[in-house]
């Protein structure tokens, strides 16, 4: 009879290839380019300096030779961008098939001791009606078994010729180029920009929208964008400025412009509402008061309001126009809950870029007190890399929950779209030959909303992500998210107060072994302090902190 230690799993053995050497190829190519593209410039600035020592016929002569010259070296040049492109994207694909065969690897080793554990329960006592031997059960607990293989089997023949397609189609990008399904691919990625493919005189034609939506994807709003020239840029910047200042895939510096704008017509607006309010107050508050006490309080608690919202605004605005600083401001909502999404630094120039997903009950007035966590974590990688350039990015870009929708995953679930688009729209419109190393770290409710996007169709493009202080990430595993267990990064204080409530409603403890993420230390924290979960739970961006020092390391790209 065939026992359960007998079973296993049969894969094939894994594809051989080194993802890391692969990307170090890339960054090679990269550099090849750099070095060439600079060199370019100097052997144009030669020829044009030597034709103006000759006659004219002679210097034209000279120029359409150093035209000549420099074509070979664009089309070189087009050839190593678009070749590192590519070879990161078959880097992507490696890892995600090897992610999917570790999820299925995982997905039989618990049938397998489960299967154990329910065998050894049994023992030799029969079922309730005496006809069950141990045997016996062990004997259909097999045929489950391999019942079950027989499915991760197939599944994993579908992944498998899914990457053996990818490898050709690699290989023949490489000889001769990417074709239209791969530059769609490499643009959706942000391996590509628009701005690249512009340089090259190439298209994805139908991708370009006459003007792009609010939903419309970011690569196409990024393709969109570069495919206009700048008097072009100019006339949809003044035309539809409402719409591009929080659409991403609009490169940051355009962004910030059109908001800091908006955040000057708001300042405006609410300086007049207070002089109002202030009208109100002294009419309801006067010789002749208006409405008896209860119309004292709303004149008090209306100027109260507004006075606190201009109050958040003004400090936003010093906070930017800081001459110490380097910040952007990306987007701007000052409805309801609202959204205010500010970098420390420029994501579109740095080497490693980090977004900071807040948690319960935070909305755009939380925005000032943000900016100093994000300003701490940027401090902490320039410690760990000072060679480096680095931006964190405070994003109130979700409508968070207040204390009782906590317990629910409604609000996380909105924020799905959100915090995928807006990941995507930092590798459409980064600058830099290389991609950047990005990060995305979610403290509290924010690790959920991580979690939830991680798990959406569209998933979220990170290198690394973090959880901090998390009441669960709708993860049994980490294999769930998408991500190898080294790049997800998991701490909770001891005297944090959200180990009372984790594993209740949104899965287990993202630091608990059996989920198999990287588990990083945080100093105690404070015990006891503000209700509900006390003070430590918002100490791991203190200045000095074991868990501040080890986010800078991610960040830049040390861990």
């Amino acid at each position: 009879m065939t026992s359960i230690s007998d079973l296993s799993l049969g894969l094939p053995s894994d594809i051989q290839a080194d993802v890391a050497s692969i990307n170090e190829g890339a960054d090679d190519l990269d550099r090849l380019c750099r070095t060439m593209l600079g060199d370019s410039e100097t052997v144009d600035a030669g020829f044009r300096a030597s034709a103006g020592e000759f006659t004219d016929l002679i210097a034209w002569d000279i120029v359409t030779a150093a035209s000549t010259e420099l074509m070979a070296w664009e089309e070189a040049a087009k050839s190593l961008t678009y070749g590192a492109a590519t070879l990161r994207l078959w880097a992507g694909d490696i890892k995600d098939y090897r992610l999917a065969r570790a999820g299925i690897e995982r997905r039989w080793e618990e049938a397998v001791s489960n299967a154990e554990a329910a065998v050894s329960r049994i023992g030799s006592r029969p079922d309730m009606h005496g006809s069950l031997t141990s045997g016996a059960f062990e004997t259909a607990k097999v045929e489950e078994l391999e019942a079950l293989r027989a499915d991760l089997l197939s599944e994993h023949t579908k992944h498998w010729d899914t990457l053996m397609d990818q490898a050709d189609q690699t290989k023949k990008d490489l000889r001769d180029g990417p074709g239209q399904s791969t530059l769609e691919r490499l643009l959706g990625a942000g391996l590509l920009t628009g701005a690249q493919l512009s340089r090259f005189s190439d298209t994805v034609p139908g991708m370009v929208p006459d003007l792009p939506s609010e939903g419309e994807s970011p690569a196409v709003v990024g393709l969109w964008w570069s495919s206009m020239t700048e008097d072009e840029q100019r006339q949809a910047l003044k035309e539809h400025g409402e719409l591009l200042r929080a659409l991403d895939g609009i490169p940051v510096t355009v962004r910030d412009e059109l908001n800091r704008g908006f955040l000057q017509e708001e300042i405006s607006r609410l300086e007049k509402e207070v002089a109002e309010a202030e009208e109100w107050r002294d009419a309801a508050m006067g010789p002749w008061p208006t409405g008896g006490a209860w119309g004292t309080y709303h004149a008090m608690k209306g100027l109260e309001d507004v006075q606190g919202e201009l109050d958040t605004l003004t400090t936003l605005r010093s906070r930017l126009e800081d001459p110490n600083a380097d910040r952007y401001l990306l987007s701007l909502d000052t409805e309801g809950r609202g959204r205010a999404i500010v970098s420390s630094g420029n994501p579109d120039t740095a080497d490693g870029v980090a977004t900071l997903v807040p948690g319960t009950t935070t909305t755009w007035q939380s925005v000032n007190g943000l900016i100093g966590r994000s300003d701490a974590l940027l401090e902490s990688a320039t410690d760990a890399d000072e060679d480096g350039e680095h931006a964190v990015v405070t994003w109130v870009g979700y409508d968070a929950p207040n204390f009782v929708e906590a317990a629910f995953s409604g609000r996380a679930e909105g924020a799905v779209d959100e915090l995928s688009g807006f990941q995507e729209g930092l590798r459409v419109t980064h600058q830099n030959t290389s991609p950047s190393h990005n990060t995305v770290i979610g403290h509290s409710y924010g690790s959920t909303v991580v979690g939830h996007t991680a798990q959406g169709d569209d998933g979220l493009d990170a290198d690394d992500i973090v959880l901090v202080g998390s009441p669960g990430s709708n993860a049994d595993h980490v294999s769930e998210l998408g991500f190898a267990p080294d790049d997800v990064h998991t701490s909770t204080a001891e005297n944090d107060g959200i180990s009372m409530v984790t594993g209740f409603t949104h899965g287990p403890d993202p630091t608990a072994p059996g989920f198999g993420a990287t588990v990083f230390d945080s100093d105690p924290g404070s015990e006891g302090g503000s209700w509900p979960l006390g003070d430590a739970h918002s100490e791991y961006f203190d200045r000095n902190s074991a868990s501040l020092e080890y986010m800078g390391e991610v960040i830049a790209g040390q861990r």
